[in-house]
């Protein structure tokens, strides 16, 4: 886990999962910050009481076979380790001979074969533990070709932090089900991170995360490996591999040995912090390399564990305890069981006939159209040449087709295959691909032959649109990657008392660190346009030095992959901060405590399938809050513009020019940037003519001058100078 770059005022703020080593502006683990329960604002709250007790009497249960002559076969983990460089061939780039070096660490600490084990002190020694486990660097891709279990990838960006988590991991990725994910790239803020073990049958895991595809251990590039092996680039305290033992660790659901619990002895209920019996009770971290004994809540500190903070050449054991609880983890948590019959773990075997899905082309994760023609690309994984296959297609558990197909593939060799359109509607769907038969015969070999892609079709709506949200709005999606916290209506005072808006709870958001949550509006075009504009309300307060983001991204087609999208609105921490800092649970308390954003949208008119994603970026700080959401367009001449803009003191007169269509009604609306009308005026039009009127009393700012017709909305914006 990354060792911690922020202090809240009581004390260290720690998820149990993220660990990063102190060093170079970083923190050590980042694990707690990035998934875990922590101290939770100003009270310790006991982590995940019922997992614990379960892990006890399971742990319980494990020595009591060892007694009776149990016999453990090797838990066998297959690793891929997804190198992101910046294009060099060094640095980041790290070479094979690093990677190797770190698999033989990991596997020389977690079965107490490292060479320093001889100086745990004698006082620990019968504690110490052994896992019987076995890191293997992966052999099979998910594929099915052979492998060094080594990817490399040029990345985006020079440097990253916690707060990319998913830009970073969507770079390279193989299934969380089958390899343990470690990605090694220039992280700036922690060491390293991880994420603790999510389950669906052991009670007491809900709150985990059950994101697979952020499944996994992130490293930066010089803490990998050690120094014992090469002369690697390595930062002088965290040369000798102990970075991905700790986290590692962490991704076995081991919490730190002081138990992440701002420097107390026992917790309020009276349990050892990490709730491993076998530890001794220790207030805070240690960092350095102490000298032993050293004492601490009456008993003497284990600073050479490695799920504490010292320096690597510091560490050198997992107490039995540990063991025991990882070893409970590994046989029942899903994506750590089903790491231990992994096809990964073993060079990949040719058989006959072998057609596997190499990728899902259609449907995408979007569509604009209530139509998709499926489409896949295969590939010959066997031995023989395959002139026929039969695909079947699921959507929402219902086969639609199963079809046919004639084809021409040699080994190795890759085709594209269509089949029939298939009708969804407005919402989300599940498509399943399996293929049934080649050449045939059943297909030899499974582990390719089946894939599954979710399409959400979004709903439509026209532009200018205002949502208050009285209610949440039906025709807007909510993506929840991660199951856990996400946006929610709530009261929240503006302007009255019994207000509502959308709330992101960071204040409660204990889980995943940079995790994200989209709000996404409908569909929309700005066609016939000169320019348009997005205004809305946000509030929040930080929570000691919290921070907690909300971007907005403007999607296209129907694409809600926010890698693909343009940022136009991007402020966390201070820069999104609308009021004073609050320990407590931020709600607000009236006008005052929201900001009104204006973005320009202009660069989008004339653009169709366009859809704004509001993105709560978790910090586990304090809530944020979105109202009053306005798309709104700018006229072309056609319809109307005002004049003077911007509008003076000297100038109390303001112009509204028409080239509307005769004989209309016609609503001028003027709101100021709060989103308050200032002035309404109703008239008749009988001939395109110029309307004057005179607005007195108007105070300094942006506003919206918005008229409506029988056929259409007609927006633009005007501002007045002091």
């Amino acid at each position: 886990m990354p060792l911690i770059n922020k202090y809240k005022t009581l004390g260290l703020l720690i998820t149990l999962w993220l660990c990063s080593f102190f060093g170079y502006g970083q923190d050590r683990c980042g694990s707690v910050q990035y998934q875990s329960k922590r101290i939770l604002k100003n009270q310790v709250i006991e982590s995940k009481p019922q997992f614990e007790k379960w892990i006890q009497q399971r742990s319980l249960q494990l020595k009591k076979e060892s007694r009776t002559g149990r016999t453990q076969a090797t838990y066998r983990i297959p690793v891929v380790v997804h190198i992101i460089h910046n294009g060099e061939t060094h640095a980041t780039n790290i070479p094979d001979e690093q990677v190797i070096s770190q698999i033989r660490v990991l596997n020389e600490d977690f079965n107490r074969e490292n060479a320093d084990a001889a100086e745990t002190p004698a006082d620990f020694l019968e504690i110490a533990g052994s896992l019987d486990i076995e890191f293997v660097l992966a052999k099979e891709t998910p594929e099915g070709l052979p492998t060094n279990g080594i990817v490399r990838v040029q990345g985006t960006k020079t440097s990253w932090t916690i707060n990319d988590n998913y830009e970073l991991k969507s770079l390279s990725y193989w299934p969380a089900e089958d390899y343990l994910n470690l990605w090694v790239c220039n992280i700036t803020d922690y060491i390293g991170y991880a994420q603790f073990p999510e389950s669906d049958i052991l009670s007491g895991l809900e709150g985990a995360s059950t994101n697979r595809l952020t499944d996994g251990v992130v490293i930066t590039y010089n803490a990998f490996g050690s120094i014992d092996d090469g002369n690697f680039d390595l930062q002088s305290k965290y040369n000798k591999g102990r970075t991905a033992t700790h986290e590692i660790a962490h991704f076995f659901g081991l919490r730190h040995i002081w138990g992440d619990d701002d420097g107390a002895c026992l917790n309020e209920s009276g349990h050892e912090d990490d709730y491993v019996d076998d530890t001794p009770d220790q207030g805070d971290k240690n960092t350095g390399c102490p000298a032993h004994p050293k004492s601490s809540c009456g008993a003497t500190s284990m600073f050479q564990n490695f799920l504490d903070y010292t320096n690597d050449a510091c560490m050198n054991l997992f107490t039995q305890g540990q063991v025991d609880r990882m070893s409970v983890v590994i046989e029942n948590s899903p994506r750590r069981k089903s790491l231990l019959t992994s096809h990964g773990l073993t060079e990949p075997d040719p058989v006959a006939n072998d057609l596997g899905i190499k990728e899902i082309l259609s449907p995408v994760a979007g569509s604009c159209d209530n139509s998709v023609v499926p489409e896949l690309w295969v590939r010959n994984y066997g031995s023989n040449h395959i002139s026929t296959a039969s695909i079947r297609v699921l959507k929402n558990n219902t086969a639609v087709e199963t079809k046919n197909f004639t084809v021409d593939l040699d080994p190795l060799d890759s085709t594209i295959l269509a089949f029939s359109p298939v009708p969804v509607s407005s919402g989300t769907s599940t498509f399943h691909f399996v293929i049934m038969q080649v050449n045939g015969n059943a297909d030899m070999s499974t582990i390719n032959n089946t894939a599954t892609q979710n399409v959400l079709v979004p709903a439509v709506t026209e532009a200018p649109f205002t949502e208050e949200f009285n209610s949440v709005p039906p025709d807007w999606d909510i993506l929840n990657p991660d199951h856990v916290y996400t946006w929610e209506l709530t009261a929240a005072p503006h302007g009255t008392a019994d207000n509502n808006a959308m709330k992101m709870d960071f204040y409660n958001y204990e889980d995943n660190l940079g995790e994200v949550d989209l709000l996404v509006t409908p569909m929309f075009d700005l066609l016939d346009v000169d320019g348009a504009f997005l205004q809305f309300d946000v509030a929040y307060a930080r929570y000691q030095g919290s921070n907690d983001g909300l971007r907005v991204v403007v999607l296209d087609n129907c694409n809600t992959d926010l890698t693909t999208g343009s940022v136009v609105y991007n402020k966390s921490g201070a820069a999104l901060r609308t009021t004073d800092d609050t320990s407590n649970s931020f709600l607000p308390k009236d006008t005052s405590s929201w900001r009104t954003e204006t973005i320009d949208l202009s660069p989008y008119a004339d653009q169709t399938n366009l859809q704004l994603a509001f993105v709560g970026i978790n910090d586990y700080g304090n809530n944020v809050y979105i109202d009053n959401i306005m798309v709104l367009n700018e006229a072309k001449e056609t319809g109307f513009n005002v004049y003077p803009n911007p509008l003076t003191n000297q100038d109390p007169e303001l112009m509204v020019r028409f080239n509307l269509p005769e004989r209309e009604t016609i609503i001028l609306e003027v709101v100021d940037q709060m989103g308050r009308t200032v002035l309404t005026q109703t008239w008749y039009n009988t001939f395109n003519q110029t309307n004057r009127l005179i607005i007195s009393h108007l105070n300094p700012g942006m506003y919206i001058a918005r008229v409506t017709t029988s056929a259409k909305t007609y927006v633009t914006k005007f501002v007045k100078l002091e």
